[in-house]
């Protein structure tokens, strides 16, 4: 892909950056998709056709000529490779959301528009899993992997929306409560202190306290 900047770097063969794009964009991993792209585009110097601020140049130098502009061209050129990159790292739930569209920033912003807001939804819903969880008849062991797996996707989906991770203290409130009545006394006592142990902390404990109680 060429740069009409003479001082732009030395820019990766179109195939050697499909090969650099292994995720595929679906209703799930939004992020992580955009994640691994934009670092891509921007060593590319393409971050600006996509952002939609290298707007094309007129398709005819002068404008009220039928001579075509040779900038017109290669920004278009430029422009279609990436369109097919971005084409080539949809599934077909994504792809559906674009057809039609022949620009990048155009596909590029519907993408954005349609899998940011399934990201909201799916930000709220892990909210209301981690809340609502619960131990049951699980080990602590096996109920603080379940626990923590959906963390670590709350958690970045929270960093890559707003460049902020979810609060360690809600985390430990959440599985504390989670942990249920046989853990009462338990979950009370370290409800009540001041400063909370790190959530690794707090699972080593529950082990310990399980343990006892299996005695």
């Amino acid at each position: 892909m060429a740069s009409n900047s003479s001082d732009s770097p030395t820019l990766l063969p179109f195939n050697t950056m499909i090969h650099m794009v292994t995720i595929k964009l679906s209703s799930s991993n939004y992020l992580l998709w955009k994640s691994q792209l934009l670092p891509l585009f921007e060593s590319q110097v393409l971050l600006g056709y996509v952002g939609g601020t290298l707007v094309p140049p007129p398709p005819f130098d002068p404008p009220t000529s039928q001579t075509p502009n040779h900038s017109h061209l290669a920004w278009k050129a430029t422009d279609q490779r990436l369109l097919s990159l971005l084409l080539s790292s949809l599934t077909e739930e994504a792809m559906a959301e674009v057809v039609g569209l022949s620009i990048s920033h155009k596909v590029w912003t519907a993408l954005e528009n349609t899998f940011s807001h399934h990201c909201k939804a799916r930000e709220i819903r892990l909210k209301d899993d981690l809340q609502l969880m619960k131990r049951g008849t699980r080990t602590v062991t096996t109920y603080a992997h379940v626990f923590k797996a959906l963390y670590d996707q709350l958690h970045a989906i929270q960093l890559h929306a707003i460049g902020r991770p979810v609060d360690e203290t809600d985390k430990v409130y959440w599985f504390l409560r989670g942990l249920g009545p046989d853990f009462s006394n338990f979950s009370t006592a370290y409800m009540a202190q001041t400063f909370l142990p790190c959530f690794f902390d707090l699972v080593s404990k529950a082990e310990s306290f399980e343990n006892f109680q299996n005695l």
